[in-house]
């Protein structure tokens, strides 16, 4: 009977959900609007594909390896910066995965 009685409101979750993620994409949409204005036009849109990536990695940061995967290969990001072709950034993720796989088979 309970089984019966879920189909029977699926349709309120659909919207439910629906609602939920509108209402996130349009508060996202006008914070991007608003904050936007207040980003001095000297600056160039470099820095948002590494906010790009903060924001993906940061959720994923749970344990001891990975926690030293992101930061060794944020050093090296850094260090390696001036490599050209930008081949820092695949050594930085090079060794930022060399570095989680030692991490976690250790610990």
């Amino acid at each position: 009977m309970a089984l019966e009685r879920t189909h029977e409101y699926r349709h309120y979750f659909l919207l439910g959900a629906g609602v939920a993620l509108w209402m996130t994409w349009q508060l996202s949409t006008s914070a991007g609007l608003f904050l936007g204005a207040v980003i001095p036009e000297s600056w160039s849109l470099d820095f948002a594909l590494p906010l790009t990536f903060i924001a993906l990695v940061t959720p994923l940061i749970k344990d001891r390896a990975s926690v030293a995967s992101a930061l060794v290969a944020g050093i090296a990001a850094l260090v390696a910066f001036n490599m050209p072709y930008k081949l820092g950034l695949v050594a930085a993720a090079l060794v930022g995965i060399l570095v989680g796989v030692v991490a976690e088979k250790y610990s």
